[in-house]
């Protein structure tokens, strides 16, 4: 029986936790509070992130903003432009073209179309698959198809993706306030609950098939969000140890 694992809330910055709150939240409904037993915890829950969305609102029209929404744009046609290109040599004349283009196929339909995921977890899957088709046996099949420039147009632009929204997070960070320090402290023994509750009903083995799908789901996201959080520690704990500094206080 697979329980909801736990998540290192006291580690992520403002906008990383609202934004796992905000897809927990999605996930709730996705299952519906009635089915996942929690009508009596979710309105607060609701409320509790309503009121956190409210203290950390960006202005849309910021720079930043629109950088990120144009550099996602780019990846996303580059991607398509990648994927296009490697299901029309399906069709070419050329027997090595046709046979790179079926292994290069497979490795582009594990990942899916990645472009419907959230900011995230495209991050995520791009860079798995930019790792993938670097190897070695995969760059082979790459240069016969004519993509390898394409690929690393790929890879930058997540790269620069990925930097923008670093970049937004500390700037977040930077902007934190007795507020966003309440609204978190009072969202979490909320989410903490929830978790405790269905975790229950594992326990008692009345969980029912939309509890276990969204267990399910939740803990990928955790995994996420973790393995994100524990890299972020080690880079800092790597820089401290090149460069000792005192450290800044959050």
């Amino acid at each position: 029986m697979e329980f909801i694992q736990t998540i290192k809330l006291a580690r992520m910055r403002n906008n990383e936790h609202y934004q796992f709150m905000s897809e927990v939240d999605k996930a709730i409904n996705k299952a519906t509070p009635a089915a996942l037993q929690l009508e009596g915890v979710y309105p607060d829950f609701a409320g509790g992130l309503a009121r956190l969305n409210g203290s950390l609102l960006i202005d849309p029209g910021s720079v930043k903003t629109e950088e990120i929404a144009t550099v996602d744009v780019g990846r996303d046609r580059t991607w398509s432009a990648l994927n296009e290109r490697v299901k029309s040599s399906l069709l070419s004349p050329i027997e090595a073209e046709v046979a790179s283009a079926k292994a290069i196929k497979r490795i582009f339909d594990l990942y899916g179309n990645v472009r419907s995921l959230s900011y995230n977890e495209e991050s995520a899957a791009i860079s798995n698959l930019i790792e993938d088709l670097e190897k070695s046996k995969n760059e082979a099949h790459c240069n016969t198809l004519g993509i390898i420039s394409w690929v690393a147009a790929l890879k930058q632009q997540n790269l620069d993706f990925q930097s923008l929204i670093d970049s937004r997070n500390l700037e977040l960070a930077n902007k934190d306030s007795g507020d966003v320090k309440v609204l978190r402290d009072e969202l979490d023994p909320i989410y903490q609950n929830i978790v405790k509750r269905i975790n229950a009903q594992v326990t008692l083995e009345i969980a029912t098939p939309a509890t276990e799908a969204f267990i399910r789901e939740l803990n990928q996201r955790i995994k996420y969000y973790n393995e994100t959080i524990t890299a972020r520690d080690g880079r800092a704990s790597a820089a401290e140890e090149d460069s000792p500094v005192e450290p800044l206080v959050e």
